[in-house]
This record gives C-alpha cells, structure tokens and sequence, in this order.
C-alpha cells in the first residue's frame, strides 16, 4: 500500500453568541482541543482566556497531522473560565478534521451544545495547510571510469542506490537498473519526491552508493558520496566515489540532468475548492445469496449488526462525504434484474440505479445510500454474470461531464463485489481511456472468493489497452475486506490511501494548478477575502469586522445528541431534520411532484406517495437505527437511534413495494 506523505494543517477557533454564563458582567471563555486516539480523548491544547467576550476570536491556534485516509475525530470545548481550576461548561462539538478540511472555505460553522443537548452558540473553525508544496527531484546520473571489480576478462555492472538519514541510520529509498559491461555507464532519467529522498530539507544528506551487479547475488561495493539537494542546485555536478578498502578513489559520479519540479498537494485543491462526487455500484449477482439467509453477504437479518457490504459503503463513504459540499451520491447496481414498479425488466441489467428511477439516481448522504441500498435489495433480483465495464463507463461520463463544464469535481467510483468479473478485458479498456478523466476507482472485494485476478486492475505494475499502450496514470485500488477482519478503520484507511496522490497525479497530468483560495469572513459570509497566490502558502489568522458580530447566516447544523457510536460524530452536518420523516422514495417522489408542479403537469407514480417508513422524529431527534456495529463508525451530537430499528428500515421497504 502507498500512503501519501502526512500533511500539516493549522486551525483557527473563533466561536459566535456564546450562552452568558455570568451574571454581573459577560463569560470568559477559552477553547480546549482534543483528538480522539484509541478511543480516548487526548488534549491537543488551549487557546487563551479572552475576558468579557461572548465573540471571541482566539490568537491561540493548533497544528495537526493530517491524514485523508483516517477518521481524525476532534472534540471542542468551550468553557467560561472562574478561575485557576474553576470553569463553566459552555458546550462542544465533535466533528472530524476532514469534515473541516472538507468545508466550503474549509470554514466550518456549527453550534455547539451544553449536557442538556441545546445550543449554546457557534464555533468557527478554520483549517490552513502548512508548509511548501513538496518537490518532484528529476534527474539523470552517469559513471565515469568506475572500478572494475570483474577481473582482466570482464568488465563491472553498475548500477546505483540512493539512501534517506533517518536519525542515525541510512534507509534505502531507490535503485537504479543495471547496466551490463560499463564502466561509464549512463542510468535512465527518473523521478523521485523530495519528501521520500530528504524528507523536504534540501540540506538534509543523501547517500549514493555504486555497485557491481552479481548473478550469485553477493554484489561487489564500488564506492558512495553524499550529496544533498542544495549542491545540486548550486551547480555542483561531480562526485567522487569513496571506498574504505582503496586508498584512492573509485570512480565519478556525474550529474547530467537535474531539476526540482514544485508539486501541489491534495489539500491545496481542496483549499481552492476541489470537491469529491462520489458514486457507489454494488454487486447483485446471485453469488452474493439470497438476502432472507444468514449465509448471503447481501443478508438484511443480522441483528445488532451491518452485512459486509453495508460495512464497506460507511467506513469507506463516510470519509470521502467530508468532501463533497452537497452530500449527493448516486448509487448503482450491477448484475442484477431490477424489480422496482418504476423499472422492471426481466433480463440482467449491468447498471441500473438503485432507487429504480434514471431520473433520480441520487440520494442524500450517508443514510441516503443505506437507505436506498436497502431498498433496492427488495427490489432486485439476482443474478448474473459480473460486468464492471458498464459501471465504470458510467462513472466516465459523469467525470467527463465534469471536466467538460470545468468543474472542480474529482469522481470517486466506489464498486463492491464478491467475485471475479467476466468482462476483465472490457474493463481494463475502460480504465486505460480514463486516465486523463477527473475520477479513480476503488474496490472492496466482499466475501471469501479467490480474487487474484482483481489485482490485475489495480495498475500498480501498469495497465495496457489491446493496442499495448500502457495507462498514463494509476487510477484503481483493490482490496479485499476480509483481510481487515472487521476492523473498518483499517479497511478505510488501506482502501483510500492512494487517492490524495491519484488526485494530484490527474491534475499534473492535465496541466491543473489549485485554484486560488477564498477565505470566508464569517461575520459577513456572502463576502469572501480573495488571498494572492504568492500568499496562500503562509498561515492566514480570521479577519473579522465587530460591526456585526452576531449575523451568522449560515443554517444551524441540527441538533444530534450522542447518536449510539455508529455514524459518523460529524455525520450531523448531512442530516436535516425536516426530511428525516421522509424515505428515500419519498424523497424521490416529493422531487417528482415539486417538478410536475413547476411544469404544471401531474406528478408521476403519484399513487405510491403514500408509502412511508416508519420512523418517528420526537423532539429528542429520534432516528431508525441503522444498528451498525460497535466502533465502526460513529454519529454525531444531536439524534439518538431507537433499539432494533434495524427491521423498521427492512419493513420501511415493504411499504414502498406493492
């Protein structure tokens, strides 16, 4: 698995209309942090006591690590300081680093809630990124008279390789190829990220070490130098080669070609607005079994717990939703006979929408797609045989569209399956004519069937069309979910590892800059700070105005208390309480009335807008439990989830069936 090298991001605190908690003057209030680690809250620290202020904005700011691929959860408290050990519980927030990092602006405003589960004002959170944008070290080396270690007869094979310090100890982070006979051998041109050679610091040495390739294996040394970037870039291009056992020197080392090309990062596309568009196919072959068993990986009667399939779709979803500003996915299926009343068809369909209806093939968040995940299994039958190349020639046309209107979309394909697929060719052509579309492509293998041949997609060693010609860019991850043995933030992690560098390699392969970044000034949210791209590197404190401290317009995220550890805790920014009393077919069909309405013609299906499901929204923010296991996921503040609601989904979806 390839990992990207871990970011670091600033965040600024300032908090709105905070609940007086004093009553001859205003509160003091100071923010404490704290990071979520194997289920304990670690401090991360404290921003200052500002004194008389209920709009405090705080000086004091943080700097995290930031991983994409991990659900980084952070916990805010906002106190009303008395004293050196007393305080008043203003409220808090829990919400993950990535939904910041996501946001509009990557500005997030909330309300923050007392144990009594009412608002008490709002926290503004901003992220920056910090740092410089990491280097892409290109360049060429040659040999020039090196030793010979061959004898009379023969002549050394040389090649190279290159070495990063780490504290006291030299890791190997390169070799070059081979080549045979030559003692002023010239290596390929080849590319190497600063961060893996120095970890950034152009001062930092490298050891180069030159050896004599030996078929036994028992490879003869030549020599090494040290050099470090700053030389090079200095115009320094020859190096001696030392060997401990020779009094004199081994060779040269030569330099001929050598530049450091300044590469953008992941989060400074999202910064300038880049967003992810998720989309989810998911396998309906009769593999799966039938979902009325125990044994079917597709199974709706696991009680207290989540199938694989609906485990994959959150841990993985969850995560890449902190991304997407309006929280659409469209969900499809593949290998299945769709049954719905709006679509039905008795021969296999390679990707239809779950929800039944091409006019509506996208739902609302998280609950969104388990809702219409569940839906569909009522509603489909399965079959066979299994097809990616329609799916992911779907996925193509939405990037494509994106791309066309120059949008700052980045699709995700997110495909779930449980066996081998049988158009393996077809596919890999579809994948090789998507290398220079705005989308990756991830899949979760479920079950217990031999996979060998999906690592065929996964184009780490690369992928080639019928005609030879080899993939421009790596666009596929594979990984089967039994090798994380329920441990779903391991699956999340190795499953989107590799797409903070797909994003970034499209952009550089298509000639893409970020955009410049825009910072909200959250006392005036219509009105944005345009900051100069020289700028946009350096750490940027909130600029706010005190003529109208108290107009936050932006909507109230709802109020949640402590949703059963399911969901994810920052969930509660896709969760509206007005429509939590609609299904997904409801909501399908209200979008299908509002249009006739504006149409001035008569909705269709309108004879099912009766069907319901049955939840109920009580003034506690009661929701149906999804019952997803313990610590996969969890829900944010606000809602709390009735016991054995898991069956209220199932039998919600025998409503919506005739």
């Amino acid at each position: 698995m390839q990992t990207s090298p871990q970011e670091k991001v600033e965040l600024f605190i300032s908090c709105r209309n905070l609940k007086n908690m004093d009553f001859f003057s205003k509160s003091d209030p100071q923010v404490r942090v704290y990071l979520q680690e194997q289920g304990t809250w670690k401090m991360v620290g404290k921003t200052e006591t500002i004194n008389d202020n209920l709009n405090p904005n705080f000086t004091v700011s943080f700097e995290l690590d930031f991983i994409f691929e991990i659900q980084q959860l952070l916990r805010f408290e906002v106190l009303d300081i008395d004293g050196p050990t007393a305080f008043d519980f203003i409220g808090a927030l829990e919400v993950s680093l990535g939904k910041i990092m996501g946001a509009k602006k990557q500005t997030l405003i909330a309300n923050i809630y007392d144990n009594t589960k009412k608002p008490t004002g709002k926290i503004i959170v901003r992220g920056e990124r910090r740092g410089e944008s990491l280097g892409l070290v290109r360049w060429q080396w040659s040999g020039v008279k090196l030793m010979n270690t061959d004898g009379w007869f023969d002549k050394s094979d040389p090649f190279l390789r290159f070495f990063k310090q780490r504290d006291d100890e030299w890791l190997q982070v390169h070799e070059t190829e081979v080549i045979m006979n030559n003692l002023n051998p010239k290596w390929k041109e080849f590319e190497i990220k600063e961060d893996k050679l120095c970890g950034g610091d152009r001062f930092k040495p490298i050891r180069v070490e030159c050896w004599d390739w030996e078929k036994s294996g028992k490879n003869q040394y030549i020599g090494d130098c040290e050099i470090t970037l700053e030389m090079l870039a200095s115009g320094e291009t020859d190096f001696d080669l030392k060997n401990p056992k020779k009094k004199k020197k081994t060779g040269t080392l030569k330099i001929l070609g050598f530049k450091i090309i300044e590469k953008s990062t992941f989060l400074e596309f999202i910064r300038g607005g880049e967003q992810l568009n998720v989309t989810v196919a998911i396998d309906f072959t009769g593999s799966n079994g039938h979902p009325d068993t125990p044994e079917s990986l597709h199974t709706r009667i696991l009680k207290g717990q989540l199938n694989q399939y609906q485990q994959a779709i959150i841990s993985v979803c969850q995560i890449l939703l902190n991304y997407d500003y309006d929280q659409k996915v469209a969900v499809y299926g593949f290998g299945g006979k769709p049954m719905f009343s709006t679509m039905n068809s008795n021969t296999v369909s390679h990707c239809f929408p779950c929800s039944g209806n091409n006019d509506y093939v996208e739902v609302e968040g998280m609950r969104g797609v388990m809702g219409v995940y569940d839906y569909a299994l009522h509603n489909v039958e399965l079959s066979g045989p299994t097809h990616f190349s329609s799916v992911v020639q779907k996925a193509m046309d939405t990037a494509k569209a994106h791309k066309n209107a120059q949008s700052n979309i980045y699709t995700i394909l997110l495909i779930l399956t449980d066996g081998e697929i049988h158009d393996m060719d077809e596919t890999i052509e579809s994948i090789c004519a998507a290398t220079r579309l705005p989308l990756s492509i991830i899949i979760v293998g479920i079950g217990y069937a031999d996979f060998t041949k999906m690592h065929t997609l996964d184009g780490d060693n690369g992928l080639y069309d019928r005609r030879g010609r080899k993939a421009e860019r790596d666009l596929v991850q594979f990984v089967p979910f039994r090798n994380f043995n329920g441990d779903m933030m391991q699956l999340a992690k190795n499953v989107l590892a590799e797409v903070p560098d797909q994003l970034v390699e499209y952009m550089s392969l298509v000639g893409r800059r970020p955009l410049v970044p825009q910072v909200v000034d959250v006392d005036n949210p219509g009105s944005l700070t345009t900051l100069k791209r020289e700028d946009s590197s350096e750490p940027i404190a909130p600029q706010w105005t005190t003529s109208n401290q108290s107009q936050i317009t932006q909507p109230d995220l709802p109020s949640i208390p402590n949703l059963d550890r399911n969901l994810s805790r920052d969930q509660s920014a896709i969760i509206n309480p007005k429509t939590m009393e609609q299904s997904l077919a409801q909501k399908v069909l209200s979008k299908e009335v509002h249009r006739s309405k504006m149409s001035n013609r008569p909705p269709e299906n309108t004879q099912t807008t009766n069907h319901t499901w049955n939840l109920t929204h009580q003034n506690t923010g009661t929701l149906p439990s999804l019952n997803m296991m313990a610590d996969s996921v969890t829900l944010n503040r606000g809602a709390t989830i009735k016991e054995g609601g898991h069956s209220q989904f199932r039998n919600a979806a025998k409503h919506l069936t005739h």
